[in-house]
């Protein structure tokens, strides 16, 4: 009887692994983070600020981002190991709460290395962006494509990453006040690898010379 309450118990305890890495996971854990962000905005003028950029940690750690784009000041809303279901989760604090016109998102990262299919993370996607338009029709809305990194390369991700890339390109050229800008060519070198020099030590986030080469590709549509 051990033996098969055991095995009933590895059931479990699969199941409960796939359903995690399949439906994401639980937002509750970025409670603190999102808090955080709502006292600091008790503290600001919005109006001061050109952008709103959400995403992951690859947005987090881009503290001294203004200074990539003179005369443009962005409020970072970056919170790290975060998801497309996280930022859903938390839209009305992180998106809605904003009167600013432009949002800059980059997520779908986290989400496609933790095992969800690209279908997911473009529904999710989806959602965010029908939301904006019905909520805040005159936000334009900026995707930046997911990353390659060398982290990620060695995951085997690359495929996933790519068709959602393709996937957001399309989509943003379908819709009006929906942009695509492309961060993942200017990250590889000539034998189609993601540049070492880009990436600190754990091969995921970037160096100076890496968020370099997001704003040589985020400038242009600035303007």
């Amino acid at each position: 009887m051990k033996k098969v309450a055991g095995a009933d118990h590895s059931v479990l305890f699969v199941f409960l692994c796939a359903a995690m890495f399949s439906f994401g996971q639980d937002a509750r854990r970025f409670r603190a983070d999102i808090e955080a962000f709502g006292r600091q905005d008790d503290t600001l003028n919005i109006n001061d600020y050109d952008a709103l950029v959400v995403g992951s940690s690859s947005v987090r750690m881009w503290t001294d981002m203004d200074a990539y784009f003179p005369g443009y000041r962005f409020l970072n809303r970056g919170f790290g190991g975060s998801q497309m279901s996280d930022v859903l989760y938390y839209a009305d604090e992180l998106v809605f709460r904003h009167a600013i016109k432009r949002l800059f998102l980059y997520e779908g990262d986290n989400d496609i290395a933790w095992g969800k299919r690209v279908g997911q993370v473009k529904r999710d996607f989806k959602k965010l962006l029908r939301a904006v338009r019905r909520r805040t029709p005159g936000t334009e809305v900026y995707i930046i494509s997911v990353k390659p990194s060398l982290d990620r390369e060695r995951m085997g991700r690359k495929k996933r990453y790519r068709a959602f890339n393709r996937w957001a390109e399309k989509y943003c050229n379908r819709k009006e006040q929906l942009y695509f800008i492309d961060v993942w060519p200017s990250m590889l070198n000539d034998s189609g690898k993601p540049r070492p020099e880009l990436f600190i030590a754990d091969g995921i986030h970037m160096t100076d010379e890496g968020y370099g080469v997001w704003a040589e590709q985020i400038t242009p549509f600035l303007k």
